[in-house]
């Protein structure tokens, strides 16, 4: 298994448009950028707050994209086979499928 490291984005504007500048899909930063406004024009924290959560969430996908392993066991995720995933039993406690 190959060594992974992962690129931290900090939760706030500047970082995360920087880090959609550099690594986000086209028009992502405009569509932030847009929202951002619209919740600052409404002056309401709490809607800052859901956009700042939304697009850290996707700026740190963006800057942090799946290995080819990853994307093989979503791929066979998808396709049915969960064999080798981890999940909680019936106790909580962690088990591999």
């Amino acid at each position: 298994m190959a060594t992974v490291t992962a690129v931290a984005i900090q939760r706030s504007g500047p970082a995360i448009r920087a880090a959609l500048a550099e690594h986000g899909v086209s028009g992502q930063l405009e569509r932030f950028e847009d929202e951002m406004r619209a919740a600052a024009d409404e002056l309401d924290r709490a809607g800052v707050d859901a956009v700042l959560g939304r697009w850290h969430a996707l700026a740190t996908m963006a800057a942090n994209p799946l290995t080819d392993d990853e994307q093989a066991q979503v791929a066979r995720a998808k396709a049915g086979d969960l064999a080798g995933l981890r999940a909680r039993d019936e106790h909580g406690n962690w088990i591999t499928l």
